[in-house]
């Protein structure tokens, strides 16, 4: 945790004493780096009308809701800097429509937690924020995919709105497709099971606890929508169907269900494709 951080974190053990405002965002329209940083938030242009509107307030009541919040904190830009207090109002749709009427200013709603925040904008965008589980709840289509719909928006619109122009071409997607191991990117969910198969193959880890935390990371890379191409994805797909017909508690396994050693051999076999694939991107 560097210096920034740990300022950031003082601040939120002590909220009375920090608005809302200079918690989560570091200027009139972006988000606090530190805010970021905690819990690996991602950010989502929208369209909007300079107001909240429908279509975000279905969003963030949806993503405030399943996450397990019934009301959230808002402020306009204007009351923090006028030293007025934040206000907090009911998570649902209807809550955020009629008592958030502010139009053509800027200003922020957040969840209690600040796991979530969106940012409206007086130019015509906004911002959405937050983890994994917030944006799995507000953003449905996927964040990689929300980036493209907006780019398309900003597109149509022209160039008689240069600003959405330029929030554009200031988020871009992920849209990793990897073709082999060694195109995975370090940290991810992918390069995680790819560790867990080699860490079996040599016997550093038991089968059991290869189940347990490969079916986690696949998870994990489901949610983070991480892309394979073939014949990569089909590969992982394999282990993961032979863990389907791997009991991970001994004492509920029948004689003829697959042993450690067969689940080791299968593995093993195919980090030999994943190898294969490797020689064949290299050469």
């Amino acid at each position: 945790m560097n210096e920034a951080q740990r300022q950031y974190e003082t601040e939120r053990q002590h909220m009375n004493d920090s608005r809302l405002v200079d918690l989560v965002l570091s200027g009139p329209r972006s988000f606090r780096p530190e805010w970021l940083a905690e819990g690996a938030k991602r950010v989502v242009p929208l369209p909007s009308r300079a107001r909240m509107d429908e279509h975000l307030a279905s969003r963030f009541s949806a993503g405030s809701r399943r996450t397990g919040h019934t009301y959230v904190i808002a402020s306009r830009l204007s009351d923090a800097a006028a030293g007025r207090p934040e206000i907090e109002i009911p998570s649902t749709q209807e809550g955020l429509l009629q008592q958030l009427p502010w139009s053509d200013e800027n200003f922020v709603v957040a969840t209690p937690d600040f796991s979530g925040a969106l940012l409206v904008t007086d130019e015509g965008y906004s911002l959405i924020g937050g983890t994994l589980d917030f944006l799995k709840q507000s953003i449905p289509e996927g964040v990689d995919q929300a980036i493209v719909d907006f780019k398309r928006y900003a597109k149509r619109v022209g160039p008689g709105h240069p600003v959405l122009a330029g929030v554009a071409n200031a988020f871009q997607p992920r849209e990793a497709a990897w073709a082999s191991k060694r195109d995975v990117a370090a940290g991810s969910a992918t390069a995680e099971q790819v560790s867990l198969m080699e860490s079996l193959g040599a016997g550093r880890i038991s089968a059991e606890e290869f189940a347990r935390s490969w079916l986690a990371a696949r998870r994990r890379a489901l949610d983070l929508r991480e892309r394979l191409r073939e014949p990569f994805s089909r590969i992982l797909d394999q282990v993961f169907y032979a863990l389907d017909d791997y009991v991970i508690d001994p004492g509920l396994r029948d004689a003829d269900d697959m042993t450690d050693e067969e689940l080791q051999t299968i593995v093993c076999g195919h980090l030999s494709e994943l190898e294969s694939l490797d020689r064949h991107g290299a050469s």
